[in-house]
């Protein structure tokens, strides 16, 4: 019976269960240790990365636990080594595709597939005459032999002496001009009407200058004068304006341009010359900016000489060009080139001859896609430098697409022969002759209500 055993043995027997007890609880809680969850060895950069990192208990104990289970982790509690992905989870480059042609491009280009040379070669010149009541009969003559396409208004072209300021006469001048074109295609009939100094007719309401705009520094007042300029134009039979004037000088008082310059700081010129802009389309006008790249920083005359401006490109990209960068993405239907040489950037060709400029820095670096014209061919700035006809040529060559002439009929001629003989043996390629002329022909769907 249990109550007959001595006490010493009842105690060394209790002895021995406590000694059990404790070596299994020991024994335990070093098994516990082992499973530390992935997620918990990882947290804040430690060094456990799997539970075999932790020590081993080093005494053995009195005897070997039964194992408690371990616990099991949830799948999303540790990270699934995952498949890399499948090739075809990888882009793969693809050829670019042939441009598209829309369908007016497409139209256009059908339409000039039954053009002549002769016509599409009238296409390329923009030619003036004189007188206020008729096309003269010698530019009559000049307009059937050779198709030409495009006519400019100067000054004594109106009579702004008149008591309505010239408008009606003009109106029937250029009706006059649409008599005598060759072709169903209407032409562009252009005049620079600037505001201030420059313009042309004597106006009812006055016409600000562009400096006077710069300095009030007013895009929606710039905006609505060549809004009403434009309808006043398109009134009379007028769908082009040579302006505004984007050249920018420190000082343009110290040039030849004077107030014809909208501001001397960039930004405002840009400003106040993507306004004027906006306006003249707003009206119903084409819009054709000027002097590509920049007159600004001489105080030479293109119409008497060459001017010569020592600037590097990186100078002229960050003060001259930047507001014509500007009108560029404001929508300029036209660009007109400068007739000077920039020597530090194109050592051979003055602007209007250069395909550096009108081709890599204007198509290709700012974007331009409509009509580059040359400043009149019978400045000095370009005829001291090469012949009418060579000149010719090279602008085309170049990039350029509409050649500018006023009333000099001899020098007309020496233009279109130039062409002619170019396009005849090859030296202006179809292709090219092409280009040029569907880009004055989309300007031309812009202002009349002609379609191929």
């Amino acid at each position: 019976m249990w109550y007959t055993i001595p006490m010493k043995r009842l105690n060394i027997l209790c002895c021995l269960f406590l000694l059990l007890v404790g070596c299994g609880a020991r024994a335990e809680e070093n098994t516990q240790i082992a499973y530390i969850p992935a997620e918990t060895a990882i947290v804040q950069g430690s060094s456990l990365t799997a539970a075999t990192d932790v020590p081993a208990p080093t005494a053995a104990p009195l005897f070997t636990p039964v194992p408690t289970a371990a616990p099991t982790l949830a799948p999303t509690d540790t990270p699934v080594p995952t498949d890399p992905p499948m090739p075809t989870d990888t882009p793969v480059p693809t050829d670019t595709p042939a441009p598209t042609v829309g369908p007016v491009e497409a139209k256009l280009r059908q339409y000039m597939a039954g053009m002549t040379d002769k016509e599409k070669i009238g296409q390329l010149v923009m030619f003036g005459f004189s007188g206020t009541k008729e096309v003269s009969s010698e530019f009559v003559k000049i307009m059937a032999d050779y198709a030409v396409g495009n006519v400019i208004l100067y000054g004594p072209n109106i009579s702004r002496g008149d008591r309505d300021g010239g408008f009606d006469r003009c109106a029937r001048l250029t009706a006059d001009i649409r008599a005598h074109t060759v072709g169903d295609i209407p032409p562009l009939i252009s005049i620079d009407v600037e505001g201030g100094s420059v313009t042309r007719f004597r106006w009812r309401d006055k016409t600000q200058s562009a400096g006077t705009l710069g300095k009030q520094d007013d895009a929606e007042a710039a905006r609505l004068q060549f809004q009403r300029i434009a309808t006043a134009l398109r009134d009379v039979g007028i769908n082009t304006d040579l302006a505004p004037v984007l050249d920018v000088a420190r000082d343009p008082g110290k040039t030849f341009l004077g107030a014809r310059i909208i501001s001397s700081d960039e930004e405002v010129a840009a400003r106040i010359g993507a306004a004027c802009i906006e306006g003249l389309q707003t009206g119903g006008c084409l819009s054709v900016v000027k002097h590509f790249p920049g007159h600004g920083a001489t105080a030479a005359d293109s119409h008497d000489k060459t001017p010569v401006v020592k600037k590097e490109l990186a100078a002229l990209r960050a003060y001259e060009i930047y507001p014509f960068e500007q009108a560029v993405a404001a929508g300029a239907d036209g660009v007109m080139m400068a007739h000077i040489l920039y020597p530090q950037v194109d050592p051979t060709y003055i602007a209007s001859q250069s395909e550096l400029f009108m081709t890599e820095i204007l198509r290709e670096e700012l974007g331009f896609e409509g009509v580059i014209m040359a400043d009149d061919f019978r400045m000095n700035g370009l005829r001291s430098k090469v012949s009418l006809e060579q000149g010719a040529v090279q602008f085309i060559l170049a990039g350029g697409d509409l050649i500018l002439c006023g009333a000099n009929h001899s020098y007309q001629r020496s233009i279109l022969k130039g062409l002619t003989e170019a396009v005849a043996n090859g030296t202006i390629s179809q292709e090219r002759l092409d280009e040029s002329v569907l880009r004055i022909l989309v300007a031309k769907m812009k202002v009349t209500d002609w379609t191929p």
